[in-house]
């Protein structure tokens, strides 16, 4: 309220209480006297003047206002306290004036060295606040670590690094780091890769004291850490680290067992000599049954577990945590719904318990390995994968062996999920989904280059698993689930192997993470497995999975039956199997006729003739060995089969059995097979529409000249009828027509090559097979049990049928033998094995970036995951030894002190050249006479030293090769010390005496392994081999003749046999490195101590220990890994080449081959950098680059332009160049092993393509080769994916002109029919 302004009007002149009236209140009237108005006016002028800023309601207020209070006497105390606030406190703010008067500067002079100095490093923690709710409620702070800013996808493989620009979100890009892989994190990958450094640095007993940490750190001693700040007292103790409860129970477990002194475990004086005495069986060793648990890992000081060799895994407790948990799918989950009852996705149907294992398992956050049959609804896993990512907001990759798949995958996905994207070698659909569809191949290209996409994925689904067996690309898989992030849950796939638990332990370990396998035997379909035998069928093997005898005896005599009426011709008895009654021919299979007499045989084989298939059989048939059918592979002629398909498809017609898909193993007999059910029709005038309409809508997408293309024709006639073929050879359009109205029974019967069974999920009602046989690459050979349990899956569809029928059609007319069959159908199928191997562009990519080497890699391989899982083991042995060794003690002797460790350590080599010398005998022929029967041998059995009498010639062989012997015995149970000895004549005085009574002499017959021999004498006996075996006076004879040389080990008959007859240069040398090694055990002055013996096994208890722990060593260290010789060898020629320098650094050329995946990346790097494609025109770089992509046999010479050819003869002398470093370091043993373009022919395409890029229609270019359409397609596709490699590389090394080169080159032959979209897109 404002205040009122002039207290004397308040009491002279009440009328104007305030001066915030306005003056028209005082205005007078004209009557007023004048006396009056001056002191008014006066009034007025000074109320009006301070009125004009008055709020007009002041009278409202008057009444809240307080009268002045009375004066209250000041406290001195608050007088003071009020006096210093206002005038000794130093104000808040400060006179701007002041400023510039007060600021003073002085002159210093600069100093430059400070800028030399590095800054101290910035701080890696930050503090940030923690919210919650919509409105970011802040309820409270951590300490987080933050990266230093320099971290980016150029330097480092760390997630907290930059994320790159948002071009290469999805690929990643050639100079990226990958992201960190998992199970190789933080302070224990950095101890491990630092073990080797630190082993040469500190000695050994040091090490094993520190943990990880501390490898990394150096926490005391000079340049270490410092524990006490400047200023303080006291410090940090980093000594007192606590121990985790896994490394004390470790730690006691060591303890006991050596808290047993190494005397106890020795005989019962106590002496060395005992022990070597008294310990023939190491079960003596300990008593107590702990005890057992560690000896078993280790031979301690028992001269009879002497190492021979690698030392075989243990039956011993497992040391290192087991990753892998099978699940048991027999036991039901009741509580499921309260387990996961708020599920991401529900199905229409209750899941199997195998599905609910692994949702349940998928929920918790753990990986998880599914082993199936075929449609035993493993999809259902991948499904709630993708939907539990979807919900989380993380995404899933689905990764399949081949293109087709994923294409399938990608429109099944579709229907279901919102949101699913697909990534293939020229496609990429929404890439930003939830749900990803990938080759492996693009997988692995995406964790090389460090695509940031990586940061989102949470599970990767890994179908059909069974793909790591494939030679060529198996190797794949392996590198991808080494080089998943840690954060990756991983879900794999596959058909039912027997080692699903090995495997699924592998993935555990090297991801460091827990795996559940969960594995069902069930087949929701049964199978039905016959046997066709003419025009019926006959079953083999019930529903049950037994096998039936009659069923097979039945068929068998059917097949083989007709013949029987014809015994009287003798020319019957040569051919196995003869005519069957079908008029197959009789006496002529195989023969010159070999169509057969009478049904559509003869010589009427003209349709097939015209094709192609008349004259002698094919030469790819001749490797296979002469089968069945008198024709290679038990194959039967094109026209023997057109009878059968018509028999056999009636049949199956009759018997409700279709739609029926039918395996045949070559493209060729698949068409061939389909042509001969040319007057064959199995569909409904309903169905002949519904399939018009779908061709017609799948080729709509085709040129008009492409429409007419002879194979899209040739299928129109065949889908017409029900009928059609499915192969490698056949465009993808229409490969994929045929899919689709197979997969809506609109094809009822399909004749198809392997690759239909590899994951298409397209089930029929029976599946035949055209024979039991396939060539394989490299000869004929029976269909494994995987593959026929592959194929023999599609039969049965789940919901439709109650049983599923499998025909095997028996080629040549003779069943196939029983062992065949029962191997194939009831076999266990092939094992998951690693098909690990180095590649350049595996290497290269590894040695871009330091964190990540490449000895971790082959650690983390599945072939070396059986030496690596024993690493705890071997560590807790090597602990054992090593306090074992502490405690030996040696009786101290002044004349075995000087040299006895010497002349031990030349006995041992005696005895190891003595063994070389041996084996090496064997390899020649002079050597192997020597080991003629009857010649005295000594030999060394259960450790007791031996004579004995050769029974045979030579050795039997094996694995471990053996001699027969008449053994003498020696009438000892337990070895002794003189056991030890080397057999030299100067140690021979001192060997343990053979029998010296005739009672004792006795014998026995026995294998001796022949590492286990010490030498061979020069004696040949006469009169004891064979009389000892007949009795009578002769035996006594023999016994007489066995005593006088048992007398004395001194006897000449003792002696060592003369090999101055071996001329063999590796023998002359292990022979004269033998007499080295005697002559400095036989001078040793030991040898005239005393207590020679005693002292010599006391030595050699401690040797024994030494050597085991070198060799545990050795087996832990990298030297161990199968793989180490080769990535050497490969890197020798990656010098030579110059793709790295000296110290392994990766030069250009090598960071060119990392971009290149699809062909020889050696070669083609060369190709580039040598600047050869500057000379060419696109067209003619289309063409040459086209002998990196094909690989297929080809009759037909291409007819080159002149600088085509010259483009050819370059590529060989480049390829040529690489493969003599690659044959030099031995790499490869000769350049047949190699992608050679000499040995195979890879330029067979050069004129297609050439004139393909220059414009030809296609219906053209496939007049100009033999090769089929779909190959050329595939060709084309896959060189398009190499000129993008290409041009990546152009880009790398900054070549603009090759740059705009390959772009043309990929515009001009991604067209037409090769640049279709799939259907299922």
């Amino acid at each position: 309220m404002p205040p009122l302004k002039p207290p004397l009007l308040q009491t002279e002149n009440p009328l104007s209480p305030s001066d915030s009236f306005t003056s028209t209140e005082f205005s007078g009237t004209p009557g007023d006297s004048s006396t009056m108005a001056d002191p008014l006016v006066n009034a007025l002028e000074r109320v009006h003047l301070g009125s004009n800023n008055e709020a007009d309601n002041w009278v409202d207020d008057i009444l809240d206002l307080q009268r002045p209070r009375k004066r209250i006497k000041q406290d001195q105390e608050e007088l003071k306290r009020l006096l210093e606030e206002k005038y000794l406190t130093p104000s808040t703010s400060f006179s701007p004036e002041w400023l510039n008067k007060l600021q003073q500067r002085w002159e210093a002079p600069t100093d430059f060295t400070n800028l030399f100095k590095i800054a101290p490093t910035q701080t890696r923690t930050i503090t940030r606040f923690t919210r919650e709710g919509l409105e970011g409620r802040v309820t409270g702070y951590k300490e987080v670590t933050v990266p230093a800013n320099s971290a980016t996808a150029k330097n480092s493989t760390s997630f907290l690094r930059k994320p790159a620009n948002r071009a290469d979100f999805v690929r990643g890009a050639a100079g990226f780091f990958p992201f960190a892989p998992g199970g190789l994190e933080g302070v224990e990958a950095a101890a491990a890769l630092e073990e080797q450094a630190i082993q040469a640095h500190i000695g050994n007993g040091a090490v094993e004291n520190k943990n990880k940490l501390e490898r990394v750190i150096n926490f005391s001693g000079e340049g270490g850490l410092l524990s006490v700040p400047p200023g303080f007292d006291r410090g940090l103790d980093f000594e007192k680290n606590k121990k985790s409860e896994l490394d004390n129970e470790e730690a006691e477990e060591v303890e006991n067992v050596l808290e047993q002194d190494p005397e106890d475990a020795l005989a019962p004086n106590g002496s060395a000599e005992g022990a070597a005495n008294g310990t023939a069986d190491p079960g003596d060793a300990s008593d107590d049954d702990e005890g057992d648990d560690i000896d078993s890992l280790l031979p301690i000081e028992f001269p009879a577990l002497e190492p021979h060799g690698i030392l075989a895994a243990s039956s011993a407790k497992r040391g290192g945590r087991e990753w892998a948990h099978m699940v048991d799918v027999k036991r039901e989950i009741t509580n499921f719904r309260e387990l996961v009852p708020d599920m991401a996705r529900e199905w229409p149907f209750e899941l199997d318990t195998f599905q609910k294992e692994a949702v349940y398992h998928l929920e918790n956050g753990d990986s998880v390995f599914v082993a199936a049959h075929t449609s035993a609804g493993k999809t259902v896993v991948a499904e709630y994968a993708i939907a539990l990512a979807a919900k989380h907001m993380t995404k899933a990759i689905y990764t399949s062996p081949i293109k087709a798949l994923s294409n399938q995958k990608f429109r099944d996905f579709r229907q279901i999920f919102d949101e699913v994207g697909i990534l293939t070698g020229d496609v990429q659909i929404s890439p930003e989904a939830s749900c990803l569809i990938m080759t492996t191949e693009i997988l692995r290209s995406m964790l090389y280059r460090g695509a940031d996409l990586i940061r989102d994925v949470e599970f990767v689904i890994f179908d059909e698993v069974h793909y790591v067996n494939d030679l060529e690309r198996g190797v794949v898989w392996e590198e991808v689930i080494i080089m998943l992030p840690a954060h990756v849950t991983l879900i794999l796939l596959s058909a039912t192997v027997p080692n699903t638990y090995e495997f699924a332990s592998w993935v555990g370990r090297t991801k460091r993470k827990d795996i559940y396998v969960i594995s069902t035997p069930k087949r929701p379909v049964p199978l039905e497995h016959y046997l066709w035998a003419e025009k019926g069928i006959y079953k083999i093997v019930d529903s049950e999975k037994k096998f039936l005898e009659k069923g097979y005896k039945d068929a068998n005599d059917v097949l083989t039956g007709r013949d029987k009426a014809r015994m009287a011709q003798p020319a019957e008895n040569n051919t196995r199997g003869g005519g069957n009654g079908r008029g197959r021919g009789q006496n002529q299979r195989g023969g010159q006729q070999r169509g057969g007499g009478q049904r559509g045989g003869g010589g009427q084989r003209g349709v097939a003739q015209q094709r192609g298939r008349g004259g002698p059989a094919r030469a790819s048939h001749n490797p296979g060995h002469m089968g069945r059918g008198g024709r290679p592979g038990g194959r039967t002629s094109a026209a023997q089969d057109k009878t059968l398909w018509v028999h056999l498809v009636q049949y199956l017609k009759k018997e409700n059995l279709l739609p029926a898909c039918i395996f045949v193993f070559s493209k060729k007999r698949c068409e061939e097979n389909a042509d001969a059910l040319s007057n064959q029709d199995f569909c409904t005038a309903n169905e002949k529409s519904a399939i018009h309409m779908i061709i017609e809508k799948s080729i709509a997408r085709l040129k008009p000249e492409d429409r007419v293309l002879p194979q899209i024709i040739r299928l129109r006639d065949l889908l017409g009828r029900g009928i059609a073929v499915h192969h490698g050879g056949l465009l993808p359009i229409v490969k994929e027509v045929v899919e689709m109205l197979f997969a809506q029974t609109l094809v009822k019967v399909l004749f198809a090559t392997e690759t239909f069974a590899m994951g298409l999920n397209l089930p029929t009602r029976t599946v035949v097979f055209s024979g039991y046989r396939k060539h394989d690459g490299h000869s004929f050979r029976n269909l494994l049990p995987g593959e026929y349990t592959q194929m023999a899956g599609r039969a049965g569809r789940r919901g439709l049928d109650t049983v599923g029928s499998v025909i095997i059609v028996a080629p040549g007319g003779e069943a196939p033998p029983v062992a065949d069959l029962r191997q194939m159908i009831q076999g266990e199928p092939s094992k998951l094995r690693s098909q690990f191997r180095l590649t350049y562009n595996m290497i290269l990519n590894l040695l871009r970036v330091e964190a990540l080497k490449i000895e971790e890699m082959i650690k983390r391989s599945f072939s070396e995951h059986a030496t690596q899982q024993l690493l705890p083991e071997h560590e807790k042995a090597v602990k054992v030894s090593e306090a074992d060794l502490a405690k030996i003690k040696r009786d101290s002797c002044d004349i075995c002190d000087v040299d006895m460790d010497a002349c031990h350590q030349a006995s041992q080599d005696y005895k190891q050249l003595t063994l070389d010398l041996h084996l090496g005998l064997l390899n020649t022929p002079v050597g192997r006479r020597m080991f003629g029967s009857k010649r005295l041998i000594v030999y060394n059995r259960d450790g007791i030293r031996t004579p004995g009498i050769l029974l045979r010639d030579g050795i039997t062989k094996g694995t471990a090769p053996t001699v027969h012997v008449l053994e003498l015995r020696t009438q000892r149970d337990q070895r002794d010390s003189t056991d030890l000895l080397p057999n030299l004549p100067d140690f021979r005085q001192k060997f343990t005496k053979l029998p010296q009574a005739k009672k004792h002499i006795a014998w026995k017959v026995l294998q001796i392994p022949l590492h286990d021999v010490e030498y061979l004498t020069k004696t040949v006996v006469k009169g004891i081999i064979p009389e000892v075996f007949q009795g009578g006076d002769g035996a006594q004879k023999a016994k007489e003749e066995l005593f006088a040389m048992c007398k004395s080990w001194s006897n000449d008959e003792w002696n060592e046999m003369d090999f101055s007859k071996v001329h063999d240069m590796q023998l002359r040398d292990i022979l004269a490195k033998r007499v080295e090694q005697a002559a400095i055990a036989q001078k040793a002055v030991c040898l005239d101590c005393p207590q020679f013996i005693k002292h010599f096994a006391m030595c050699h208890d401690q040797w024994l220990i030494q050597e085991n722990i070198t060799q545990l060593r050795q087996l832990m260290s990298d030297q161990n890994l199968q793989l180490l010789p080769d990535y050497e060898q490969r890197i020798q020629v990656l010098k030579d080449l110059d793709f790295v320098d000296d110290s392994s650094r990766v030069q250009l050329k090598g960071k060119v081959a990392c971009e290149i995946h699809s062909a020889d990346e050696l070669v083609l790097t060369e190709l580039i950098l040598d600047n050869v494609l500057a000379a060419y025109e696109p067209a003619e770089i289309v063409a040459l680059l086209s002998a990196f992509v094909f690989q297929e046999k080809t009759d037909t010479v291409p007819n080159l332009t002149g600088n085509l050819e010259k483009g050819m003869k370059t590529i060989i002398e480049i390829s040529e160049k690489v493969n003599e470093r690659q044959t030099y370091h031995q790499v490869i043993l000769s350049s047949d092993d190699s992608n050679d373009f000499v040995s195979r022919p890879r330029f067979g395409l050069m004129e297609v393509v050439y004139e393909w890029a220059r414009g030809m229609s296609f219906k053209n270019i496939t007049d100009l080769t033999d090769v089929l359409e779909g190959t050329i397609v595939r060709v084309i596709t896959r060189l398009d994916e190499t000129c993008r490699e290409v041009k990546n590389a152009a880009r790398l090394i900054g070549d603009p002109e090759l740059f705009t080169k390959m772009q043309t080159c990929q515009e001009m032959i991604k067209r037409d029919i090769t640049a279709v979209a799939s259907l299922y897109m």
